[in-house]
């Protein structure tokens, strides 16, 4: 998966969590927009991706 795959993905799950009442969720948009490649695969790991 490229890295604005990844991007992508990430900002689509924190959206669905945040419209779910886990508002918290939405903190991260900020990190993962500007994160690079090797931080937003560590963001990623953080959500569970692989």
């Amino acid at each position: 998966m490229t890295t604005e795959e990844l991007r992508r993905r990430l900002l689509e799950e924190i959206y669905a969590g945040a419209m779910a009442g886990m508002g918290a969720m939405i903190l991260d948009e900020d990190r993962i927009r500007r994160a690079d490649d090797k931080e937003l695969r560590e963001i990623a790991a953080q959500y569970g991706y692989r």
